[in-house]
């Protein structure tokens, strides 16, 4: 049976089928724009982009197309928020002509409590909308990780992911729910600091893997 995620990243999948690594085949161009997750941040002071999962994903594609050229552009900013990545979105996304747009956003926003958090939606809402509207890309939503202190349990990280599922399904956009395998690790009975490389809000390099295979599932056969 086809995979029915396939459906939200049909132009790449279809571009990464004529992508040949040959003399006038164009590459597949990924966009991943995020917060210091997709950054790559770890421990305290410590920035591994090669560790970080929009470039542990592009391997993962390239064994599903093993001819395709993909090429990662990380715009990932330790800090940011949906509004920056509103006001950076030409420069940082759509001038790149991204055949792939991926957004992870939510921990900094929850800095700006229960309050922001329709204004979080709208935001997120109209950075899906710009992109599609603006350049041929899909586009996929990624729920955050878990949070490794009180906000791990005061329900407020929780209102922002569910926040991000109601976009993803008002929008019909693919979501890879990060957040729900971390919190079925944490039922499993691990502890959300243990997680987390900084123990606060920054995956584990094993973490960053999960992001991966979460997004690679959108282009199983």
């Amino acid at each position: 049976m086809t995979n029915p995620k396939l459906r939200h990243v049909a132009r790449t999948v279809a571009a990464l089928q004529k992508s040949s690594g040959m003399a006038g085949s164009e590459s597949v161009r990924y966009v991943a724009i995020g917060d210091s997750i997709t950054a790559g941040w770890l421990e305290h002071g410590v920035l591994d982009g090669d560790a970080a999962y929009p470039t542990l994903f592009r391997k993962r594609l390239t064994l599903l197309y093993p001819h395709a050229i993909v090429s990662v552009l990380n715009m990932g900013l330790g800090g940011e928020n949906t509004e920056g990545v509103m006001a950076r979105l030409d420069r940082d996304v759509l001038r790149h002509d991204p055949h792939l747009v991926t957004v992870c956003l939510g921990l900094n926003d929850v800095r700006k409590g229960l309050g922001f958090v329709n204004e979080f939606a709208d935001n997120l809402s109209e950075i899906v909308r710009r992109v599609r509207a603006e350049s041929d890309a899909d586009v996929l939503l990624i729920t955050p990780n878990i949070r490794g202190d009180h906000g791990s349990d005061d329900g407020l990280v929780a209102e922002f992911v569910r926040a991000i599922r109601q976009v993803a399904r008002s929008a019909d956009t693919g979501l890879a729910d990060v957040h729900a395998i971390y919190q079925g690790a944490v039922r499993m009975g691990a502890h959300p600091a243990d997680l987390l490389s900084n123990r606060f809000s920054h995956p584990t390099r094993e973490g960053h893997h999960i992001f991966a295979n979460a997004l690679v599932e959108f282009f199983q056969p």
